[in-house]
């Protein structure tokens, strides 16, 4: 079957499929800078894509869906996918304990205010790290100190090689002068 195109109600996309190869093309049609999110679900999974008109080649992008390998019962009884809700279960534990002003008394929590260099745009500050359960977590102040509108995605505070194992922003839009926390939790020691 040929692909077959169709707009978004929106106008944000073009989207082309080929049922036969399992094959999607996408093309943001906003204007250059107007980044556009995307989300493809499975029956186990969400996956978050930021698309962005850009003048280059076109990516392709192979998403495998891991969590249909990790049902499986492993020996001992314990099957991966309980370790892995017990995991999510502790990120979003840790979550909760960095935005609320107390924290639990199994999690250590330091002041920091360091300020960080990030993008010239942005004021960006390390306010406090809490640490416990096996997690380290970082909760930041990102100030937009432009005169343009700022669009954050998780995916732009991901360090290579820092362990991050969860990312959330809690205003994804900021206008020039605004101000958001940004949380960061990675794999503790």
């Amino acid at each position: 079957m040929p692909p077959t195109g169709s707009i978004n109600p929106a106008g944000e996309i073009v989207l082309e499929c080929d049922v036969d190869k399992g094959e999607i093309y996408v093309r943001p049609v906003g204007g250059p800078g107007k980044p556009v999110n995307l989300f493809v679900s499975t029956q186990h999974a969400t996956y978050t894509l930021l698309l962005r008109r850009s003048d280059t080649p076109a990516d392709t992008i192979v998403i495998r869906d891991k969590t249909v390998r990790l049902s499986r019962v492993e020996p001992g009884g314990a099957s991966a996918a309980t370790r892995t809700s017990q995991h999510v279960r502790s990120l979003k534990g840790m979550l909760v304990a960095m935005s609320s002003e107390r924290a639990p008394a199994d999690i250590r929590v330091e002041e920091v205010n360091r300020p960080i260099q990030l993008w010239q745009e942005a004021k960006f500050a390390l306010v406090r790290q809490y640490e416990g359960r096996g997690l380290i977590g970082e909760r930041y102040l990102l100030t937009n100190v432009s005169s343009q509108d700022m669009v954050l995605a998780e995916q732009e505070f991901d360090r290579e090689r820092g362990n991050v194992l969860a990312i959330s922003i809690e205003n994804h839009n900021l206008r020039p002068g605004e101000s958001t926390t940004v949380y960061v939790i990675r794999q503790g020691t």
